[in-house]
């Protein structure tokens, strides 16, 4: 019996011995929780749902209406442009038909004195052509009489006129100098109009020019009031 008291101390110091380590170990160590066997297990976690895409953005009625009405400004604005550039080919191309015409209206302005001079070559021409037929015939005349009856004694031989083969151009009888004609120019007359007047014919408003030179640039320099020489 006197053994048990000293195998209870020896527990006793063998139990407080353990108990740091007893409390280390529980406190790395948790202890396993034991469900009841009458409560139910809890149920699976459910997968998470995979996110739906968001749907795309849909323009804006508005945004529409500015991008037809830019669409519509730009074709509008390519098409003037298009035009613009015909226009300016058209009129670089009339402007070189207008001065070619120019220069056409030049030479025949210069060309009018010499066509009313050659006109006077041809009467000239003509007169002399017809004088030339009046001899010609004339002489056949005499050259018929001579053979049909020859000249009688005591009668002067009759000599036939030769023709000459040449022609002379005839010269008009130069007309008497008068003092030149002035006219004073009136409002909305041009040089056509007063060669019309005093010519009855448009075509010598040349001739008014060149005995105007000394008041007169050209024909479009014509001023009411201005005293003008008529040849």
């Amino acid at each position: 019996m006197r053994s048990s008291p000293l195998r209870s101390a020896l527990c006793l110091t063998v139990l407080l011995a353990a108990t740091p380590f007893s409390r280390l170990f529980a406190a790395e160590t948790p202890a396993p929780v034991v469900a009841p066997e009458d409560t139910p297990a809890a149920p699976a976690p459910t997968p998470a749902a995979a996110p739906t895409p968001a749907p795309a953005a849909t323009p804006a009625p508005d945004q529409d209406s500015a991008e037809a009405k830019l669409a519509v400004v730009l074709r509008s604005y390519t098409l003037l442009q298009e035009e613009n550039d015909q226009l300016k080919t058209a009129a670089e191309k009339n402007t070189t038909e207008i001065s070619a015409l120019a220069a056409q209206l030049a030479v025949a302005k210069d060309a009018l004195p010499l066509a009313a001079q050659a006109a006077g070559l041809r009467e000239q021409l003509r007169q002399t052509q017809d004088q030339l037929g009046a001899l010609a015939l004339e002489n056949n005349a005499l050259k018929t009489r001579l053979a049909v009856n020859p000249a009688a004694p005591g009668t002067s031989n009759l000599t036939p006129v030769s023709v000459p083969t040449t022609l002379t151009p005839i010269t008009a009888p130069a007309a008497p100098i008068s003092a030149p004609r002035v006219h004073v120019v009136a409002g909305g007359e041009t040089l056509s109009k007063i060669s019309v007047q005093y010519y009855g014919s448009a075509s010598r408003w040349p001739d008014i020019l060149a005995a105007n030179k000394d008041v007169l640039k050209n024909e479009k320099s014509l001023l009411v009031g201005t005293k003008l020489k008529i040849p």
